[in-house]
């Protein structure tokens, strides 16, 4: 018997569109959205785009060998605590402007449950933390205070968290960062990050 592929997939598509899962996301989730991941269903995030589902929060997922990165950064003087102190904390909602700081550490960084890094710059010029497990790390909540920027700042926290999660098994890093943020992008490339692939959010009509 033959498969048509496309057809199969138009199908499957069509099932998750009309499933309890998706009308759920629709009625309850305050912004509706639902992650599209660039995997095997080319025609779903057709057919949500035909039914006006529209697209936000572009994000690119980049990879580095960790023996590159600690390459093509300096070490310097960065401290790394195994969990979000108020000093680490504060700053971080400083370099990021955000309110919601002491809540996300409180309700989303205190559950992370493998072996954990937190690195602070010195005088609370850039934060960042590495999550360690099963050979990778993720580095995540990396930024810098406004006015400390291009100086090298990031290229130290990048340096310490990697440095530091190598000495846990480490081999290579992994992070997020959103699609148009050019700088960004020149940083991670210039530390030896490469693009794997790209995610986005699918909103539903009228919200």
């Amino acid at each position: 018997m033959e498969v048509d592929a496309d057809k199969d997939m138009i199908n499957v598509s069509k099932t998750l569109l009309d499933s309890p899962e998706l009308r759920a996301i629709s009625k309850n989730q305050t912004d509706a959205r639902s992650r599209i991941m660039k995997i095997a269903l080319p025609s779903l995030a057709h057919e949500l785009a035909r039914r006006g589902w529209s697209t936000e929060g572009a994000t690119d997922v980049l990879l580095a060998a960790a023996s590159t990165v600690l390459t093509r950064t300096a070490a310097a003087e960065v401290a790394i605590v195994p969990r979000p102190d108020a000093r680490w904390v504060t700053t971080w909602a400083e370099c990021e402007s955000r309110p919601d700081a002491g809540e996300h550490a409180r309700e989303v960084l205190a559950r992370i449950e493998p072996e954990t890094g937190y690195a602070l710059a010195p005088g609370g010029l850039g934060v960042g933390l590495a999550v360690c497990e099963r050979g990778w790390a993720g580095l995540y909540c990396v930024a810098t205070a406004p006015d400390a920027r291009r100086r090298g700042v990031a290229r130290a926290v990048l340096h310490a968290l990697t440095r530091w999660a190598t000495q846990r098994g480490a081999q290579r890093v992994y992070l997020q960062v959103e699609s148009d943020n050019g700088p960004a992008h020149a940083l991670y490339a210039s530390a030896g990050f490469a693009r794997s692939h790209t995610y986005h959010y699918r909103v539903a009509p009228g919200r």
